[in-house]
């Protein structure tokens, strides 16, 4: 292991570029049974109509060590489209943890975002990495995003927001290449063989343009995961017993305070604004 790491901005322009991701994702999650491929990072990475990836990544000689990326994303603030990112994924091969990697390349990223005209950084840490979000950087804990359970095939907005997630006709038909159904101006995906999501909802001027199939009746229970949004049907509360990582959302103002504050109450976030499964 070198001592010295070359860290850059990756385009992810070339098949080799995603060669050396897949790698070090492969050798990072081998213990948990994942495998990873071009494919799946190409549809995020590359083919994101609100833009392509920003990520900058560690590499000893020709190998990539660490990755951070964050990708576009668009929020309506108080009526108004606002370009911000993503934060996506953070990994570090074994080998090179404990030098400070994550927080260095995080900054590279939010400073190139804010000097390209972003507006914001959003995400949604887990246990592992919510630590190093909140010491290292001026995110604001908005709050856990509610986590449900129960059969219903249709979510609501709960009264007026400041935020929501801004989609459009070719960002949608992008996010659907995994093939969602529909319910009214629900659209439901599927979470593994034994339950379905509620992965947000949208005016139906929004979605007259694109072609869902029509959910049909199931037996599989329904989650809701998301802020600011009412199931409609039968729903609980995820039971305690049942162990999941805490989705907690953050949020950054690259502007230096002209954007309004988020907080619980006044933001729509659904699993269709974050969700890369």
């Amino acid at each position: 292991m070198a001592g010295e790491l070359e860290l850059r901005q990756t385009f992810f322009d070339t098949d080799k570029d995603f060669d050396q991701l897949v790698e070090l994702q492969n050798e990072v999650y081998k213990n948990e049974g994942r495998h990873f491929s071009q494919d799946r990072f190409k549809h995020w990475y590359i083919e994101n109509p609100f833009g392509r990836a920003i990520s900058f990544n560690a590499y000893d000689g020709k190998k990539m060590v660490a990755h951070y990326v964050c990708i576009p994303k668009k929020m309506l603030i108080e009526r108004r489209v606002v370009n911000g990112i993503l934060s996506m994924a953070t990994v570090t091969h074994p080998n090179y943890r404990g030098r400070g990697l994550f927080k260095t390349l995080a900054k590279m990223t939010y400073d190139y975002a804010r000097d390209n005209g972003y507006e914001f950084v959003i995400g949604v840490a887990n246990a592992n990495s919510f630590h190093g979000f909140m010491k290292y950087f001026p995110f604001q804990f908005v709050a856990q995003l509610e986590f449900k359970v129960g059969y219903g095939q249709h979510v609501a907005v709960d009264g007026d927001k400041t935020f929501y997630g801004y989609w459009d006709e070719d960002a949608i038909r992008w996010r659907n290449k995994t093939g969602y159904t529909a319910n009214r101006d629900t659209i439901i995906g599927n979470y593994g063989k034994y339950a379905r999501t509620l992965m947000g909802c949208f005016d139906g001027k929004t979605l007259s343009g694109i072609t869902l199939r029509k959910v049909g009746f199931s037996l599989k229970p329904m989650l809701y995961i998301g802020l600011g949004g009412k199931p409609q049907g039968a729903f609980v509360k995820m039971p305690k017993f049942v162990k999941h990582s805490p989705f907690n959302l953050i949020f950054m103002d690259l502007t230096g305070g002209k954007l309004p504050k988020m907080n619980k109450d006044n933001v729509f976030f659904q699993l269709f604004d974050f969700d890369v499964v």
